[in-house]
């Protein structure tokens, strides 16, 4: 009998998820898995709604926004109708999230380690097993002298140290699932390549699933195994990194890289032209038409939806054939 392939069940799941601020819809349909083991990238413009949906996984969605539709599930439990004392227990022990800006992650008046700790004694860790356990994750992150580090406080620290103090913040419970939101770009380059190994390294240590949400498709190549393209709130291309970065196809993802540098395409970059649709200001059909190259009469009449381009590989485009001819043949010639 041939051999049977289990699927690993999702650590995090949403399904069909809108969220609107009142009548406002800003994320609409997002279906997305959440594997252990593996890091989901999430892509797009500023204003995609790739940050909104992250924090819908954690249930720190901005005052007025809500999940108007659809579900989110952390390790099988439906969220919705969570009250905060709920949540409270969820965050950190399931999920856990390094945010984009480091200070507004820390508290100033508070030693780094003091606050790193604070989350094990909120559960019950005695405060000298708190305090050691917090030097090993300062320790395990790549902060040097961690020990005397434990009392330095935040203004104390470089950029790409308080970031490092973040991540062991979020590691402390060991989460199944670590939602990262944009954590390196405020760095330089050279941190920035400290941060990403460290972030693959803890997450592959303890298999948990990831989620990287950035607009920076070269940062996304160096850590993640599935992508998800996100535009004008929902997801228009999904699918494993190579098949999407060498076949993109949807155009807007192929906008995407082609104005990522590359050194083996030299000469200038190609902006995508135009700009994203405002929440509740979308176009009829297709949101990408007004800045699409493909675009034709049904691409201003029909919404296209997900639909299959390649083995678990999908995008939502009336001529996904056209831009994935394109995209072979610019391999090609390179």
């Amino acid at each position: 009998m041939p051999a049977t392939t289990v699927e690993t069940p999702a650590a995090a799941r949403m399904r069909n998820v809108h969220i609107a601020f009142g009548p406002r819809e800003v994320v609409r349909g997002v279906d997305l898995d959440l594997v252990p083991g593996r890091v989901t990238a999430l892509v797009g413009e500023s204003g995609s709604g790739k940050s909104l949906t992250s924090l819908a996984l954690m249930g720190l969605l901005p005052p007025g926004a809500t999940v108007s539709a659809g579900t989110v599930e952390i390790e099988g439990r439906d969220t919705a109708g969570f009250t905060d004392a709920q949540w409270r227990r969820l965050r950190g022990a399931k999920v856990a999230m390094v945010f984009q800006d480091p200070m507004a992650a820390l508290n100033p008046s508070f030693t780094v380690g003091w606050q790193i700790a604070e989350t094990l004694r909120r559960r019950g860790t005695g405060r000298r097993a708190a305090r050691e356990r917090a030097v090993e994750l300062m320790r395990t992150v790549g902060i040097p002298d961690a020990e005397a580090k434990y009392g330095a406080y935040p203004h104390e620290f470089s950029g790409g140290m308080r970031q490092r103090a973040v991540i062991a913040m979020a590691l402390t419970l060991d989460p199944a699932v670590l939602l990262a939101d944009e954590p390196t770009t405020a760095l330089d380059v050279t941190v920035q390549a400290q941060i990403l190994r460290l972030l693959a390294a803890r997450q592959t240590d303890a298999g948990m699933a990831m989620l990287l949400v950035s607009h920076d498709l070269g940062v996304v190549a160096r850590v993640a195994q599935d992508v998800a393209v996100m535009y004008a709130g929902r997801i228009v291309e999904t699918g494993a990194l190579d098949d999407v970065y060498t076949a993109p196809a949807h155009p807007y993802t192929r906008g995407l890289l082609d104005a990522v540098p590359d050194p083996a395409r030299p000469g200038r970059l190609i902006p995508i032209e135009g700009q994203p649709p405002a929440p509740g200001g979308l176009p009829a059909g297709c949101a990408f038409a007004p800045r699409c190259p493909y675009a034709t009469k049904v691409c201003g009449t029909e919404d296209p939806r997900l639909a299959a381009v390649g083995q678990g590989h999908e995008a939502a485009c009336h001529h996904s054939d056209k831009v994935q001819a394109q995209a072979t043949d610019v391999e090609a010639a390179s």
